[in-house]
């Protein structure tokens, strides 16, 4: 009966090592993708649902569509988002417009914004 009792023992013993050893495995590599998986890329603001991210990319700031993750804007130096109406990104050539429900956009030059527009460049965040 003791042999019964020392085998179990030793299970349980064993068992809990391995856990225990597993636990810090888990613990080393959760640690190491936090310090060294940190992209350089930060989101600033998110539009249309996380359709689309400013992002701040070394010393610029980049509109990405983050479902095709391509560039639609570089060098934004302004936006004003407007949850459930429109968004609107700017640079100094260009102007997106974001439309917060059907998650599309429309880029034009910013002569050709219309009146409305320019008045909206004066509620717009500036970015530096």
């Amino acid at each position: 009966m003791e042999e019964k009792q020392s085998k179990f023992s030793r299970g349980l013993l064993l068992f809990f090592i391995g856990a225990t050893a597993l636990f810090f495995i888990i613990l080393i590599v959760l640690f190491l993708m936090s310090a060294f998986g940190k992209s350089e890329k930060e989101a600033v603001a998110l539009l249309a649902g996380n359709h689309y991210a400013i992002v701040k990319d070394g010393n610029s700031y980049t509109l990405y569509d983050q479902k095709e993750n391509k560039p639609i804007l570089e060098d934004v130096n302004g936006y004003f988002g407007a949850r459930n109406i429109r968004s609107y990104v700017k640079n100094d050539m260009e102007l997106v417009s974001i439309d917060e429900k059907e998650e599309e956009y429309t880029k034009k030059p910013l002569e050709k914004a219309s009146q409305a527009e320019k008045d909206m460049f004066k509620k717009m965040k500036k970015l530096d």
